[in-house]
């Protein structure tokens, strides 16, 4: 038995690290060549802009690898009648089903560590690893503000004239949560504090009003610092666009990291399920794994090698992924834009799957 799960495994693992390696470098190519026509840009920037974006190129490749790999195995067993022989031995497709979903748990787990640490952690340090990456290529432009997260759930950067931090950025009513601002003068000495519990954006006048706002004054001096209610409009360096685009900055928290910002923001009464459905997604992607590798080998149940066609099979593979991606994309805009809960947005898609999945090994329960 020991034989038969080598094979299985092997040839498993061999078609997806062929399917994995083939679209990573299809998506490769289409990348590099488009930005080596770009003359703004040297090839050493156009690399390293590549390797920023390599974590999320592999998280697209691998769910579908794992759907090539057990569609494209079993039809080389079945090609070669050893399908047949394998169930014919005793070899049961319980068994045979078990193979694959624990391989492709392996799969899932790494797929889930890309997701949740290592494409957050490189995309945190674009900066570093190339100089002004948003501006040289336009899918970093939604990286937003240069800034970094840390637990106590606010969102800090560092403006000419000031120190600026704050819980949330409210997109649909243009306001600041819980804002504190640091103001520093040309010896980096703190001159002054502000707090405010809220600040609204006025698109008329172009300027932010307080709302239980409070300024200390006057702390370059010896003596004690000016207390007063702050009431008045002030003016940030900071656009009104580079606020709508903050939430680009969230996505360089690793998984466990997010779940702390998250669990703040919540504390604060502040609506995360826009932070939510990012915060499941990271499962998510490792889940589809899982499902693509099992929904594709539900064809052990029909092991004659006449219904193997590779054209049929690269048809299904071709017009399975665009309705799952199409479908699935709706479903996390939706729950992006608050229309429906996080987890159902996240998360629905998968269970019909899972769902479909259980009808069909039910059917065949008496082959298993």
């Amino acid at each position: 038995m020991n034989v038969v799960r080598t094979l299985i495994t092997r040839e498993w693992l061999k078609f997806f690290a062929s399917s994995a390696l083939s679209l990573l470098l299809l998506i490769s190519l289409g990348n590099l060549i488009t930005g080596f026509l770009r003359e703004t840009v040297t090839a050493q920037e156009v690399l390293l802009g590549y390797i920023i974006q390599l974590p999320s190129f592999l998280i697209k490749v691998i769910p579908i690898s794992c759907l090539i790999a057990s569609l494209f195995s079993i039809n080389k067993l079945k090609s070669r009648n050893e399908l047949v022989a394998i169930f014919a031995g005793g070899y049961s497709r319980q068994n045979y089903l078990k193979d694959i979903l624990t391989t492709s748990i392996y799969v899932a787990l790494f797929q889930f560590i890309l997701s949740g640490y290592i494409s957050p952690y490189i995309n945190s340090r674009r900066a570093n690893i190339l100089e002004n990456p948003d501006e040289k290529f336009r899918v970093f432009q939604k990286k937003g503000l240069s800034s970094s997260t840390i637990k106590s759930g606010k969102i800090w950067y560092k403006s000419p004239k000031y120190f600026f931090s704050f819980a949330n950025f409210d997109r649909k009513t243009n306001t600041l949560n819980d804002v504190t601002i640091y103001h520093y003068n040309d010896n980096k000495q703190l001159t002054k504090i502000d707090t405010f519990k809220m600040l609204s954006y006025d698109s008329t006048t172009q300027r932010w009003w307080p709302n239980e706002g409070m300024s200390y004054d006057d702390l370059e001096t010896p003596s004690f610092p000016k207390i007063d209610a702050h009431e008045l409009p002030i003016n940030l360096d900071e656009s009104l666009e580079e606020f709508n685009k903050i939430e680009a900055d969230i996505s360089t928290l690793t998984f466990l990291r997010l779940y702390e910002y998250i669990s703040q923001l919540n504390s604060n009464g502040i609506n995360v399920n826009e932070y939510l459905v990012m915060f499941y997604m990271h499962i998510s992607e490792g889940l589809i794994c899982i499902i693509f590798a099992l929904i594709a080998a539900t064809s052990i149940f029909n092991p004659n090698r006449r219904n193997s066609s590779f054209g049929r099979s690269a048809a299904f593979i071709f017009v399975f992924t665009i309705l799952y991606w199409l479908v699935q994309t709706y479903f996390l805009e939706l729950g992006r834009n608050l229309k429906i809960n996080p987890f159902l947005a996240t998360f629905t898609v998968p269970a019909l799957f899972i769902l479909f999945i259980a009808i069909i090994f039910y059917k065949n329960r008496r082959l298993t």
